[in-house]
């Protein structure tokens, strides 16, 4: 790809400080793009319609709210789009934006925009009724991104040569201190933890217990909502408000190991991600998740995946000894951190711009 003119100043369209997995797209490459010195400015949902269950904050100086969804407010103040200052306009996940209230604008946005980018988040456009209503094939785009290779047959058919594929980002490879997370979360030094992360769609599976191979083993499972939970041993349940990227993190590095426990086995292929793996797979701790599900498939050996509990059970002994499958995965994640760095994938997409604006 030859590089073009520079590009200096970024506006992005996107869910921000929320639990979206769009928010976890957006952030890591938002961050990496002000660390290459570019102005970027994040345009995002109002607080009372918002794409997501929850929002969290506060804001950085950096993000305007002006819209809300299609779906409730249909909201768009159309001034920061107007007025702004910048060279790229990036939308991400265009279903969740006002369609409507951006077509009767587009004209101005196209001549104001050296570029204009939409990143691609639909997973699927098949069904009786199609999941896409028609104003969201009304825009005219410099480039659309796709991000998962199972979109690639839908985004090129209807795209074609605009259809660019740049990898999910993951979150940058970070460490905490156990000790000092276990202390700061109220959490037993001395016995090993098991995170099961329950938020959102996740949900909480775990080994039959007792187990005399687990029997100093604290599962603890994180989540946001309530649920009736049986007695069973060695469990605590801990419900949160709204955590922050910084407290998932504390969670994590308080953790020996994570469960990632999500179905999903709809009656045609979806292009799916699991989000939680891409964020908590920098902290480089032991991830265990389904082997059945479109949200793990693309996912090789960065991961554990277990089919029944029984198999859960023997991937958590020995991902809580550090065994050779533990070890094995944790290379291979060192090795996708490398490959889907927020530097790396940002710098992806800053020589697209370039090429665009060319």
């Amino acid at each position: 790809m030859g590089r073009g003119l520079p590009v200096e100043k970024i506006a992005i369209m996107t869910a921000w400080n929320s639990d979206s997995g769009v928010f976890f797209h957006a952030y890591p490459l938002v961050m990496a793009w002000r660390e290459m010195g570019l102005e970027v400015c994040v345009l995002s949902f109002i607080k009372e319609d918002f794409h997501g269950h929850v929002m969290f904050g506060p804001d950085e100086p950096f993000v305007i709210r002006c819209f809300g969804t299609p779906g409730k407010t249909n909201f768009l103040d159309p001034r920061p789009l107007l007025t702004l200052d910048y060279d790229v306009l990036v939308l991400e996940d265009l279903k969740q934006l006002p369609m409507a209230k951006l077509a009767l604008i587009w004209h101005h946005l196209r001549r104001k925009a050296r570029a204009i980018v939409h990143v691609l988040h639909e997973n699927n456009i098949l069904g009786r009724r199609p999941p896409q209503p028609p104003e969201f094939y009304a825009f005219d785009w410099d480039a659309v991104v796709f991000f998962e290779p199972r979109q690639e047959w839908f985004a090129k058919a209807i795209y074609g040569e605009k259809a660019h594929y740049i990898p999910w980002p993951c979150m940058p490879k970070r460490s905490g201190d156990k000790r000092k997370a276990r202390e700061e979360l109220g959490l037993p030094a001395d016995e090993r933890v098991v995170l099961c992360y329950a938020r959102g769609s996740y949900q909480p599976y775990l080994p039959r217990l007792p187990d005399e191979a687990l029997e100093d083993v604290l599962f603890l499972v994180l989540t946001g909502r309530e649920f009736d939970w049986p007695d069973y041993p060695q469990v605590e349940v801990r419900l949160t408000p709204p955590l922050s990227n910084q407290e998932l993190d504390r969670y994590a590095f308080a953790a020996d190991a994570i469960v990632l426990h999500k179905l999903s086995t709809p009656a045609v292929p979806l292009a799916l991600t699991s989000t939680a793996t891409y964020f908590f797979l920098g902290t480089l701790r032991p991830i265990l998740v389904p082997r059945l599900g479109d949200p793990f498939e693309p996912l090789g050996s960065e991961v554990l995946k277990y089919a029944d509990r029984g198999e859960l059970r023997d991937l958590l002994v020995d991902a809580l000894e550090l065994g050779p499958r533990a070890r094995k995965a944790l290379e291979a994640a060192e090795r996708v951190l490398a490959e889907r760095s927020p530097k790396k994938v940002a710098r992806m997409f800053l020589e697209l711009f370039e090429e665009l604006v060319g």
